[in-house]
């Protein structure tokens, strides 16, 4: 087909009422220096490089990593099972799923220096209760931190743990926490298990999501049996975090009468979030016809059965105000049946909803950006592939009684259409699992934890059209089994203040990765500016002059030092780099009002390179005296650091 031929056919489909808008997956990410990119279908892992010596060596993007702690237990090895991470200042906390030995000192959460991205250091674990296996119930909302121990916990005991991080993040501070010694006289449980969970942007409610136990529906289509007193959501009131109360247990039972037999086929719920203000939560459905979400024994509609699955609306107002005796009233529901803007769903049937993550658009209206799970997607192998019709869905509440899909996401190895071509490759699959945001509340781009399709970031600016910009799918480590492949586990959490994406991998634990395009990362559109001084000991002071930029091609300016009492000249006028603080810089951390610079030039006329670090701290009320930092990297051991004597350096944003 030729150019024009093409171009007019999709001239056509655009004019067709039966257009289907967001159907395609094609990558966008263009690669540039140092990146090896995927050489079979987007998403997809051939077994030959998974069987390879030395297991998977890796494939990237758009993406590099800036930072990994493989986090070593006692025996020197990845003590693996990665659950969720959370980021707060100048630390990350790492918790885990399902850790096969809680006695020992390793298992937990682990809590991590990274005021130097680079070198992630492993600090203490947080071994109260909850904290061992906190999984995905594990938030950061403000200064509150909680974690819920995974799933029913045994006899009934399901531990709940509320730290402060408002102080010392590296030393939270327990507000309500499970010790073996406290709870011989208190314990701080909640009313079901914790698959999941949400703490409200005002860290006063939690919203908890069992997963497994009775199900609703059982017996047969002769003998149904409702399970009244089974939990598909519980409530607790954190308005005091030191002194938590049960609020309420919720399930599909108080849904509207004509609702319930939507959704009584439903295994379980899986996922929730809320709004801003906390009137509205968002639960994702894990049904469908599927062999995760079915439920094939029951009395229902075989269409109800297939399309158990989806996006629910409730109304929480009445909690968040704290009426007496508050109800979660129903607003909506939406079954993957109900839309099909893309053929390659089927009837929509085969995937069990997994995230509903609430955001706002940076066109100002508010959408839930879903994933969603199935047998085929979790397993990943290429022999299961047509069975998978798992991706990734944008859908727009603006009007929540009647909520739109506008969009869907779908890397090209899930597309049902390249069956034969995986097949006959033996391409691995897996799914888009989990979800981050660059901002929730300004929403542009969207990282998605792939499982075995590593960290996938897609730009979501066009609502109908989400490009796929980078990627980055690490390498095995020593603990990958043979024939494997190390996956992404959690929710990735972005920085805004440093541009980095903070993520897990089970075994390969906590890396640190950033995007590598200008357009996609604003840190390294600063500019910095300025001269002054720094002592460097007894009288001595270096005077420096910083000027740099990036411009269409590159980056242009540099950085020269003359200090009188050594006789020290530097001169840098090739750089390489700018962008956040990723390398130790002295007391200058990788906030926003700061800028790292490498390049080379000349120490009293010899070659040599350097590593540069300004910290602009003029902004705002509290306003303290700029920092600089210079370390020679090659070719000299010149090295100052420290608040600025006299002068002024700027960094702006472009």
């Amino acid at each position: 087909m030729t150019l024009t031929t093409r171009a007019l056919a999709l001239g056509l489909l655009l004019l067709s009422p039966f257009a289907m808008p967001g159907a395609q997956a094609e990558s966008f990410c263009v690669p540039g220096p140092g990146d090896v990119p995927e050489t079979t279908l987007q998403g997809g892992l051939t077994t030959e490089k998974r069987n390879a010596p030395g297991g998977f060596q890796g494939e990237q993007c758009g993406l590099r990593q800036v930072g990994n702690n493989l986090l070593l237990n006692e025996q020197g090895r990845p003590r693996g099972s990665f659950g969720d991470v959370q980021i707060m200042g100048h630390c990350a906390y790492a918790s885990m799923r399902d850790p096969s030995n809680l006695a020992l000192e390793s298992t937990g959460t682990a809590v991590l220096d990274v005021r130097v991205p680079s070198n992630p250091i492993w600090v203490r674990t947080l071994r109260t209760l909850a904290m061992q296996r906190a999984y995905s119930a594990f938030e950061i909302q403000k200064h509150i931190m909680i974690s819920a121990f995974k799933d029913f916990g045994p006899n009934g005991d399901n531990w709940f743990d509320i730290y402060d991080v408002s102080g010392d993040c590296l030393n939270p501070k327990p507000l309500a926490v499970n010790t073996p010694e406290s709870i011989l006289t208190r314990k701080i449980t909640t009313a079901g298990g914790n698959h999941d969970g949400w703490l409200t942007p005002d860290t006063k409610t939690y919203y908890g999501i069992p997963f497994g136990g009775v199900r609703i529906l059982s017996g047969t289509a002769d003998a149904p049996v409702l399970n009244p007193t089974r939990i598909d959501m519980h409530v607790l009131d954190m308005t005091d975090p030191a002194n938590p109360k049960r609020l309420l247990t919720w399930n599909r039972l108080q849904l509207p009468a004509e609702v319930q037999p939507r959704v009584l086929a439903t295994t379980n719920f899986h996922d929730v979030s809320s709004n801003e203000d906390g009137t509205r939560v968002y639960l994702a459905l894990y049904g469908g016809n599927n062999s995760l979400g079915g439920n094939n024994n029951n009395p229902i509609p075989a269409q109800n059965q297939r399309c158990s699955n989806g996006l629910l609306i409730l109304d929480s107002s009445e909690v968040q105000a704290r009426v007496p005796n508050p109800q979660l009233k129903y607003v909506s529901f939406l079954s993957w049946c109900d839309q099909q803007i893309d053929p390659d769903y089927g009837d929509g049937s085969t995937a069990s909803a997994h995230a509903t993550e609430y955001v706002i658009h940076e066109n100002g209206k508010p959408y839930i950006v879903s994933t969603d799970e199935s047998s085929a997607g979790l397993d990943g192998e290429w022999t299961q592939h047509p069975r998978q019709r798992t991706f990734s869905r944008l859908i727009d509440i603006s009007d929540e009684q009647n909520p739109r899909v506008v969009a869907t996401f779908k890397p090209d190895v899930n597309d049902p259409d390249n069956v034969a071509r995986v097949m006959a490759e033996q391409i691995n699959g897996g799914m888009l699992h989990y979800i981050g945001f660059d901002d929730r509340n300004h929403m542009r781009r969207v990282i998605f934890a792939g499982a075995n399709q590593g960290i996938r970031v897609v730009d979501w600016r066009d609502p109908e059209n989400p490009k796929e910009i980078a990627y980055y799918k690490a390498p095995s480590v020593v603990t990958t089994q043979p024939g494997e492949n190390d996956f992404t586990r959690p929710d990735p959490r972005y920085d805004p203040a440093a541009c980095l994406i903070y993520t897990g991998w089970n075994q390969g634990g906590l890396r640190i990765l950033e995007l590598t395009n200008p357009e996609y990362n604003e840190c390294m559109r600063r500019e910095a500016k300025g001269d002054g001084w720094v002592a460097t000991g007894g009288k001595g002071k270096a005077h420096f002059h910083v000027d740099a930029r990036r411009n269409g091609s590159g980056i242009e300016g540099g950085v020269d030092l003359k200090e009188q009492a050594s006789k020290t000249s530097i001169e840098i006028t090739s750089l390489n780099f700018l962008g956040s603080v990723r390398d130790a810089c002295g007391d200058i951390l990788p906030t926003a009002n700061a800028v790292q610079l490498n390049g080379s030039g000349t120490f009293n006329g010899a070659p040599a390179s350097f590593r540069v670090c300004v910290q602009d701290n003029r902004e705002g009320e509290a306003k303290q005296a700029d920092r600089f930092h210079i370390v020679c990297t090659a070719g000299c051991s010149y090295s100052a650091s420290g608040e600025l004597g006299g002068g002024r350096v700027e960094v702006t944003q472009h």
